[in-house]
């Protein structure tokens, strides 16, 4: 078993979080979750329990199905991301209370490698505070949640993002990826494009900024990379967003992001540089090692790039336009 600071469940169990809605990001904290806890006498709560199996190899079960469940799973695991953000869905919203009526019939709960904004409903705030009381375990992804945390009174301990435990597939997997698309990599500099229009009118700044961007810049290719695919809300699908910039800009191309996290960690190494809103696209690049262009749409992003002694960039062309003429320039010395 992986090394983790903190203890962790053990037994049948239950993993609770963002799960089969089709984010990116989401998908690779399940897959470190699995390299954490193995496969074995673990069930998936997910939106899409089909896709999630195929996906991750689990046993995975609706939503409906999660309540009788809890009878059968000694642990439930609340795993990781921003599920306590400002942008936080119902889920989000429910997930405390579905924690608390747990630790109610007698099951271990854990809290693993979770994001908290400070921003978030009091309400919200009131029910974490009792949850982390009677947790198990509680572990966050960076230290201004451990602070959040410590101000209502839970003690936490920091270890990185669940997605670290993901391996990647490799450049080269990666460089196909972009063939397929057109693009190839040994060519052409091939820049990702991480973008989001969760918040509206950043998202429009930001539309407007990338089309100067691709104009000033033909020596360049672009790729789109829809982080996010919500199937129920359009400001949280990515792919929405970005088939609007490419009916604008016809050069631009989109990923098909695969299933695999493993994939997309080989295709943000394929890239030259990448321009980064979504909080993943970050950890990614970081993984990389490529040049970052961070536009940051969410507290979370600014907690990131805070530890790294990082600012986000202004949503205008010359800001990004000079960044990334300087990271090309810097990595081609």
């Amino acid at each position: 078993m992986i090394p983790f600071p903190g203890p962790l469940p053990a037994g049948p169990t239950l993993i609770v979080g963002g799960y089969g809605y089709r984010n990116a990001g989401d998908e690779a904290i399940l897959g470190g979750l699995l390299q954490l806890l193995g496969r074995d006498d673990v069930t998936v709560v997910s939106r899409a329990p089909a896709e999630t199996a195929a996906t991750h190899g689990v046993r995975s079960i609706g939503l409906p199905e999660a309540p009788l469940a809890v009878r059968t799973h000694r642990a439930i695991v609340i795993g990781g991301g921003g599920l306590f953000g400002r942008d936080m869905g119902k889920l989000g919203r429910l997930l405390p209370l579905a924690g608390l009526a747990a630790t109610a019939v007698g099951r271990e709960v854990a809290l693993i490698g979770i994001g908290v904004d400070r921003e978030m409903p009091r309400t919200t705030a009131l029910l974490i505070a009792r949850l982390g009381a009677r947790a198990v375990s509680v572990t966050v992804r960076d230290e201004a949640s451990r602070v959040v945390l410590a101000e209502i009174g839970v003690e936490a301990r920091v270890a990185p993002d669940l997605s670290t435990l993901v391996p990647s597939a490799g450049r080269a997997a990666g460089g196909r990826q972009l063939r397929s698309l057109g693009l190839d990599p040994g060519r052409r500099p091939v820049i990702g494009l991480a973008l989001t229009a969760v918040d509206a009118e950043l998202g429009g700044r930001v539309r407007e900024a990338i089309k100067r961007v691709v104009d000033v810049r033909p020596d360049l290719d672009f790729c789109l990379v829809p982080m996010s695919r919500h199937p129920f809300v359009a400001g949280h699908n990515d792919a929405l967003f970005a088939a609007s910039l490419v009916r604008e800009r016809p050069r631009l191309r989109i990923l098909a992001v695969p299933d695999d996290p493993s994939q997309l960690l080989g295709i943000f190494e394929a890239f030259a540089a990448a321009v980064c809103m979504r909080y993943h696209s970050l950890l990614f690049a970081e993984r990389a090692g490529i040049p970052i262009l961070p536009v940051a749409y969410a507290e979370k992003c600014d907690h990131w790039l805070a530890e790294r002694g990082l600012g986000s960039l202004a949503p205008e062309a010359g800001p990004l336009i000079a960044g990334l003429d300087a990271l090309l320039a810097e990595s081609s010395a």
